[in-house]
C-alpha cells in the first residue's frame, strides 16, 4: 500500500495533502504502507504507483456534488470498472499540465503500472493564495481527515501509527508557511 499526499504548499490550502502525508510520516507512519508526498504532479509520477496493490491519495478536493458543509470526502477509485475505450478517451483528453490523483491513477493504469484499487481522501480547500500557508478553516478539518484516513486504512487491513495530536502539532509547526524541499 502507498499513501500519497499531494499538494503545493506555495498555494495555501492546496498543500493539505502534502502536509498531512509528511505529518503522518514524521509521527510514525502507517503500518503496512509506504508514505510519500509530492508537491506537484507530472506525467512521470505514474511510476510512483508501480508495484502497489492499493494507493490512498490525500489531496485538496472539491466537487460540484460535495455538500457545502462537507470538509472531507472519501472516494473509492477502481479503474478496472472502465472499458478500454473509456480509458483511452480519458488519457487522450488529459492535459499533462493539470494532473490530479484520479488522472494520475488512470495514466498509470493505462500504462499497466498500477492494477489495484485507489482511494482519495479529499479535504475541502478554503484559501488558495500564494505563500499563505494553510488556512484556519482547513486546519479545523484535519481531525476529520485523520479519522477518515484511519477508517480507510482499517478497512484495508492497515493501521495508522501516527497519533492525531502529533500530526496536528507537526502541521502547525511546519505548514504555517510553504515547505520548500
Amino acid at each position: 500500500m502507498l499513501v500519497l499526499g499531494i499538494g503545493n504548499t506555495l498555494h495555501g490550502d492546496d498543500g493539505i495533502g502534502y502536509c498531512l502525508a509528511r505529518g503522518i510520516e514524521a509521527c510514525g507512519g502507517v503500518e503496512g504502507a509506504d508514505v510519500a508526498a509530492i508537491q506537484e504532479l507530472n506525467p512521470g509520477h505514474i511510476t510512483v504507483l508501480d508495484g502497489y496493490d492499493v494507493v490512498v491519495f490525500i489531496d485538496a478536493f472539491i466537487s460540484d456534488d460535495m455538500p457545502e458543509h462537507a470538509r472531507v470526502a472519501v472516494l473509492e477509485l477502481d479503474p478496472s470498472r472502465l472499458s478500454k475505450e473509456e480509458i483511452a478517451a480519458l488519457v487522450q483528453e488529459m492535459d499533462p499540465h493539470s494532473l490530479n490523483p484520479i488522472r494520475l491513477m488512470v495514466l498509470s493504469y493505462a500504462a499497466q503500472l498500477f492494477r489495484g484499487n485507489a482511494y482519495l481522501v479529499g479535504v475541502r480547500p478554503y484559501r488558495i493564495e500564494f505563500l499563505e500557508g494553510l488556512s484556519t478553516e482547513i486546519k479545523e478539518a484535519i481531525p476529520k481527515a485523520l479519522e477518515e484516513l484511519r477508517r480507510v486504512f482499517a478497512g484495508l487491513g492497515a493501521a495508522m501509527k501516527a497519533s492525531s495530536d502529533c500530526v496536528m502539532s507537526w502541521i502547525e509547526n511546519h505548514c504555517s508557511k510553504p515547505l520548500l524541499d
